[in-house]
């Protein structure tokens, strides 16, 4: 049984990440900033017969991050997989012309910052569980490959996150800790939007993956169902 953090857990696909390794029996804690909805979002799984734990945590918030992990340390010896989850999409859409200095700004603290500031704070414990993991969730939308007008604050954190996690992989290799990106796809969520093509089953699935079929030498990839995704 490994620990397992993840984070967004009280909606969408980390709910379902959390209810997919609950299922395996790995012990997990599900981490949001809303207290409220992070404990509704245990109790919706705990009737389900699943037991998952709750930890307060806000990825945009740097105090909240640290107090997080220093409760989380007096509650685990190690952890063994990070799956940094926690994002937002302010606008739909949207051109890089039209951009505010908000929606950039925000973005780039929850889905890039937030990611690379708790990885940093949940060091030790990490250290710990090695061989370890951290999984941060991305999107095909953060491949400069790839990369179009549209989507501009999302896009542009996300193709931030996946260069934090090449450094992130880097650093933490000698550690014992694997560091790997990957994308859920297309997924019907609050965030997805109803006419995704995936369910949210699927999503989460294509993330559990990576803890339950990948090998712990695997790192620095961006990851799909399918194989790699270009950088």
């Amino acid at each position: 049984m490994s620990n397992i953090l993840v984070t967004g857990g009280n909606k969408g696909i980390g709910l379902e990440i959390c209810r997919q390794l609950a299922r395996l029996g790995h012990h997990v804690i599900l981490s949001a900033r809303s207290e409220e909805r992070g404990r509704a979002a245990v109790a919706i799984l705990a009737r389900e017969k699943l037991k998952v734990d709750f930890l307060l945590l806000d990825t945009a918030d740097e105090a909240s991050i640290r107090l997080a992990a220093k409760e989380l340390g007096q509650r685990i010896q190690a952890l063994h997989v990070l799956i940094n989850n926690a994002a937002i999409l302010p606008t739909w859409g949207g051109s890089i012309l039209e951009a505010t200095a908000a929606e950039l700004h925000d973005t780039f603290v929850t889905n890039t910052i937030g990611p690379v500031l708790l990885t940093q704070a949940l060091l030790p414990l990490l250290k710990a569980g090695k061989p370890s993991r951290v999984i941060n969730v991305s999107s095909r939308l953060g491949s400069l490959h790839e990369m179009t007008d549209g989507w501009a604050g999302y896009g542009i954190s996300k193709a931030a996150l996946n260069a934090a996690t090449r450094k992130l992989a880097d650093a933490l290799q000698p550690h014992g800790i694997s560091v790997n990106v990957a994308s859920p796809g297309w997924v019907r969520t609050d965030m997805g939007g109803e006419s995704a093509p995936l369910p949210v089953e699927k999503g989460a699935q294509n993330i559990v993956r990576l803890v339950t079929d990948v090998p712990h030498s695997l790192t620095n990839r961006y990851l799909e169902e399918k194989g790699e995704i270009p950088w």
